[in-house]
C-alpha cells in the first residue's frame, strides 16, 4: 500500500509539474499577447491623437483663414503706409541743405548750419595787425583833383605849441552850373532852360541800383540832403535810371567781349516778378501783360571772375540762350548746375558740385541710402585736395592721385549700383538712388572736371552769387513795373558788378557813363 501510494504521488507531482510548465507557456504568450495589445493600442493612441490633432488644426485653420488673409492684407497696407509716410518725410525735409531747392524756397524753416566749429577764437587772430583811421597816402594828390577839401581850425588861441588831430567828413552842397552856347549850338541834352546835372544821375542811379532804395525814400534822402531844393519824381527817377541804362551799350559790348574771351564762364537762372514780358509764340513778338498777378520772367547771369552780363528772357528756356546770342558763341569751359540746356554750349562743363554735395546728403539723410555719403565724403575729400594744391601753387593734379582718383569713382559707382540691386521697385530711394547713378555715369567727366583741370571751379557758386543783388532788388520793388525797367535793371546791374570785381569807383563810373567817356575799355 505504501508503494503505491508513492507511485501516486509522484504521478500526481509530475502531473503538476507538467501542468505548471503549460501555465507558464501560456503565461508567457498571454503577456507576449499582452504587450502586442498594449503596442496596438498605443498605436492606436497616437494614430488618434493625430487624426484629432489634424482635425483640430483643420478647423482651426478653416475659422481663422479669412482672419490671416484680412491681418496680412492689413500688414501689407501699413508697410505701404510707412513707405509713404517716409517719402513725403523726405519730401517735406528736402531745403537748400540737402537738395538743389533754393534758398528763397525754404521759407521759415532754419536750416542748420553744416559748417563745422572751428576751435580759433572769434575776432582777431594772433598776429594779426590792427588797423586804425588813417589819412589817405596821397592827400596832396587828391588836393590838387579837387577831390577832397583841406580847412584848419584853431583851437589853440595862437599857440605856437600844439597837438594836430583830424576828422575826415563830407560837405554836401547843391551847384548851379550856368552854361552858355552860342545861339543854335544847345546840345539835345540841355535843351531845356533848367536840367539836372550827371553827377546827381549817377549818385540817384548808385543808391537805387547798387544801395536798392525805394523811389519814394530815395527822393526823401535826396530832398533831406540838399534842404529841399531838390524834390525828384518817381518819373523823373525812372527817367535817370533809363538814361543811365541807355548810355551802356559800348560797356555792355566790352563786357560781352571780356566773357567770350574767358576761359571759364559760370552761367546760372533766377525768376523775377514783372508786370508785363514778351511773347515770342507768334510771327512776330508780342508784349503780354499782366491782369491780376504779376508774370514770371528770368534774369540770366553770365559770369567770370573779372565780369559779370546779365540777360533777361520772358522764360527759362534754350530759346532764350539763343537770343542772348552768348553762350552760343563760347568755346570754353562752361559752369553750371546740371541743366540739360547748357550742355550744348562751350566745350566743356564744370557741373556744380556744391548741388552734388547737396543732394548726396539728402539721399543719405531722407533716403536713407548709406551708399551716397560715401560718395558725398569722396567728393569733398577731392575738393579739399584741389584747394591745398593751390594754396600750394600748384596748377594741375598729381597723374598718381589722379587715377587714384578716378579709380575710386569708379569702384563707388560699382558699390552705388550694388545697394541699388538690393532695393525694390518703388522701394525708398530706390528711384532716387537709380537716377543719381544713371547721372554720376552719364556726366562723370563733367563732374570730376574741377580735379582734371584747375581752370575749372568746383561749384557754380560765382554765378549764383551774382545773381543775389537782382533777388534783393526785387524784395525792394515788390516787382518790375515794365519789362523795359527790367531789362535796365540787368543792363545797370552788369556794369556795376563788373566794376566792382575790377576794384572800379561805382560814382566815378557812372559819371563818365553818361558824359560818354568809356570807363571798362579806357
Amino acid at each position: 500500500m505504501r508503494i503505491n501510494y508513492n507511485k501516486d504521488l509522484i504521478r500526481h507531482i509530475e502531473e503538476l509539474t507538467e501542468q505548471t510548465e503549460r501555465l507558464k507557456e501560456e503565461n508567457k504568450e498571454l503577456r507576449a499577447e499582452n504587450r502586442g495589445l498594449r503596442a496596438q493600442i498605443s498605436q492606436h493612441e497616437e494614430t488618434l491623437e493625430k487624426r484629432i490633432n489634424a482635425a483640430v488644426e483643420k478647423a482651426v485653420r478653416k475659422a481663422t483663414e479669412p482672419l490671416m488673409a484680412e491681418i496680412a492684407e492689413k500688414n501689407a497696407l501699413i508697410a505701404k503706409m510707412d513707405d509713404e509716410i517716409d517719402r513725403l518725410k523726405a519730401q517735406i525735409s528736402r531745403d537748400s541743405g540737402n537738395s538743389s531747392k533754393p534758398p528763397s524756397q525754404d521759407g521759415f524753416k532754419k536750416i542748420p548750419n553744416s559748417r563745422e566749429r572751428s576751435t580759433r577764437k572769434s575776432g582777431g587772430q594772433k598776429g594779426h595787425l590792427g588797423r586804425s583811421l588813417e589819412l589817405p597816402k596821397n592827400l596832396d594828390e587828391l588836393e590838387k583833383k579837387g577831390l577832397i577839401r583841406r580847412e584848419m581850425i584853431d583851437h589853440t588861441g595862437g599857440s605856437e605849441a600844439y597837438a594836430i588831430r583830424h576828422t575826415i567828413d563830407i560837405d554836401i552842397k547843391v551847384t548851379i552850373t550856368e552854361h552858355r552856347f552860342l545861339v543854335g549850338s544847345i546840345p539835345t541834352k540841355l535843351y531845356a532852360p533848367v536840367t539836372y546835372g550827371d553827377k546827381l544821375k549817377a549818385l540817384v542811379g548808385l543808391l537805387s541800383v547798387e544801395g536798392f532804395i525805394a523811389y519814394e525814400r530815395l527822393s526823401n534822402i535826396i530832398e533831406e540832403l540838399t534842404n529841399g531844393i531838390i524834390s525828384l519824381s518817381d518819373g523823373t527817377i525812372d527817367r535817370f535810371i533809363d538814361e543811365l541804362a541807355s548810355s551802356l551799350g559800348g560797356e555792355l559790348a566790352a563786357i560781352e567781349t571780356a566773357l567770350l574771351n574767358g576761359a571759364v564762364m559760370g552761367v546760372d537762372d533766377t525768376p523775377l516778378d514783372v508786370t508785363e514780358k514778351p511773347d515770342y509764340s507768334g510771327d512776330e513778338p508780342t508784349m503780354k501783360t499782366a491782369e491780376k498777378s504779376s508774370l514770371s520772367a528770368y534774369m540770366r547771369t553770365h559770369s567770370n571772375e573779372q565780369t559779370t552780363l546779365y540777360t533777361v528772357n520772358p522764360q527759362k528756356d534754350a530759346a532764350g540762350c539763343e537770343r542772348d546770342g552768348i553762350l552760343p558763341k563760347f568755346t570754353g569751359i562752361l559752369s553750371h548746375d546740371h541743366e540739360a540746356k547748357f550742355y550744348k554750349y562751350g566745350t566743356a562743363h564744370a557741373t556744380c558740385g556744391a548741388h552734388l554735395l547737396r543732394e548726396l546728403k539728402g539721399l543719405f539723410e531722407l533716403q536713407k541710402i548709406s551708399w551716397s555719403n560715401d560718395m558725398r565724403q569722396f567728393i569733398a575729400e577731392m575738393n579739399t585736395h584741389k584747394n591745398a594744391d593751390i594754396q600750394a601753387g600748384k596748377t594741375e593734379c598729381n597723374k598718381d592721385k589722379l587715377a587714384f582718383f578716378e579709380t575710386r569713382y569708379d569702384n563707388l559707382l560699382v558699390k552705388g549700383y550694388a545697394e541699388l540691386a538690393t532695393l525694390k521697385e518703388k522701394e525708398l530711394g530706390q528711384d532716387e538712388l537709380r537716377k543719381m547713378l544713371a547721372r554720376l555715369t552719364k556726366h562723370k567727366d563733367n563732374y570730376l572736371l574741377f580735379i582734371r583741370d584747375y581752370r575749372a571751379p568746383f561749384t557754380n557758386n560765382l554765378a549764383e552769387r551774382d545773381l543775389r543783388p537782382d533777388k534783393t532788388k526785387q524784395k525792394v520793388s515788390g516787382c518790375f513795373r515794365s519789362w523795359r525797367s527790367l531789362q535796365n535793371c540787368a543792363h545797370i546791374r552788369s556794369f556795376v558788378s563788373t566794376l566792382k570785381k575790377r576794384s572800379l569807383n561805382l560814382f566815378e563810373s557812372f559819371s563818365l557813363a553818361l558824359l560818354g567817356v568809356p570807363v571798362l575799355n579806357r
